[in-house]
């Protein structure tokens, strides 16, 4: 086992999910210039979250009986493989086979990296680890989106946008992570034959009391990030934002979560767990469904911020909640669980917020997301007031 492990895994995890943000978004551009329209974009991306839905909690199983390592380098290799199919793509089959394999290869890295923080922490550590991953996510996504639009802005010849430099770039990224992620091992596992009843079945995970809440909680909590991501410039362009300020905005909301990442473990020693894990969700309900009502960039980028950095500490307490509800020997599964649900959120909330768009227009979408942001922290409150 490499002695910075956890290191290892943080800035793996950076590298890899620098590269996911950054191709889902020129994947987009790359449908347009193949002659895709808005509903092929949507299809295409959601090829990359639904074929995950069918093998999340099997990779978690793999995870469990200590193969992690095996899983995060074959995510490594599939996330390269997937950036390059999607660069020489040059029809829609091809583009829609390359996220297919980016979407798996993303689930692998996922699920190991999660995995690694419950074999390897120290007991009662698990808090700190999931900050730390989590804070490597967010850095990834500061960083890759803006990175690619630069270079695809300056290979641009005004005909279009030239995604061929920046995917290939993307590909480097993800090789880059190759030497963090490699040396990185497991324990070994303990002697002697499983215990009976060790493994649960996914209706046991889900059937435990406070599963079902904090799975609710995430998914709410990622579709809802998906959804401002994906809806923001729309309601900029109404506003008569330029495209800068509107991912400056998009930026700012990255930055607040990266800072509630970086302070969640100060935080826990002052506040209980209880009320980050409600606050993740009630306190990012108004200032998500008032955002189509404050024209204005610097109300906005106050209202991002509050909802940032709030959005910032639920996904890691979601992630402890989780694997603290099953044994150890489940952890991983119970997890891939949750990452189940985030997949399935990610897919119906934003065509949900889509269809509701086409209705009554643009500002019902946060006002949805603020009120289905309201249920969750009702059910959150619920389960673990009742603990």
């Amino acid at each position: 086992m490499v002695k910075h492990w956890f290191l290892n895994v943080c800035v793996a995890t950076a590298l890899l999910q620098a590269v996911y943000h950054a191709v889902r978004v020129l994947v987009s551009y790359r449908v347009l210039a193949l002659g895709g329209d808005a509903v092929t974009i949507g299809v295409v991306t959601a090829l990359f979250s639904l074929a995950p839905l069918l093998v999340a909690v099997r990779i978690g199983r793999a995870v469990d009986r200590r193969h992690a390592a095996a899983v995060l380098r074959a995510g490594v290799l599939l996330t390269a493989l997937g950036v390059l199919v999607i660069a020489v793509s040059g029809d829609l089959i091809v583009l829609g086979l390359g996220n297919v394999i980016l979407g798996f290869g993303q689930i692998l890295v996922t699920v190991a990296g999660q995995g690694f923080i419950t074999l390897l922490s120290p007991p009662g550590e698990l808090d700190r680890g999931f900050a730390g991953l989590t804070l490597g996510v967010s850095v990834g996504q500061a960083v890759g989106v803006p990175l690619v639009g630069v270079i695809a802005a300056g290979s641009s010849d005004g005909g279009g946008v030239e995604t061929t430099l920046a995917l290939t770039v993307m590909g480097a990224v993800a090789l880059a992570a190759v030497p963090f992620a490699w040396p990185i091992r497991e324990r070994p596992q303990p002697a002697g034959p499983p215990t009976p009843g060790d493994r649960q079945s996914v209706v046991s995970m889900i059937s435990t009391t406070g599963m079902r809440p904090a799975v609710f909680s995430s998914l709410i909590v990622l579709a809802s990030v998906d959804v401002v991501v994906a809806y923001l410039p729309v309601l900029g362009h109404e506003f008569g934002f330029s495209v800068l300020l509107v991912t400056l905005l998009l930026t700012a909301r990255t930055a607040a979560s990266i800072v509630s990442r970086a302070f969640l473990p100060w935080l826990l020693t002052r506040v209980p767990r209880s009320r980050l894990l409600v606050s993740a969700t009630l306190c990012s309900a108004l200032p998500t469904a008032l955002l189509p009502f404050v024209p204005h960039p610097a109300g906005m980028a106050l209202l991002l911020i509050v909802a940032g950095f709030f959005w910032g500490i639920g996904q890691p307490l979601t992630m402890t909640w989780v694997a603290g509800l099953v044994t150890a020997a489940n952890r991983a599964a119970a997890l891939s669980l949750r990452l189940t649900g985030n997949r399935l959120g990610q897919v119906l909330i934003p065509l949900a917020a889509g269809a509701a768009a086409g209705v009554a227009g643009t500002s019902s979408i946060f006002v949805i997301t603020g009120g289905l942001l309201g249920t969750a922290a009702v059910s959150t409150w619920r389960a673990v007031s009742t603990s």
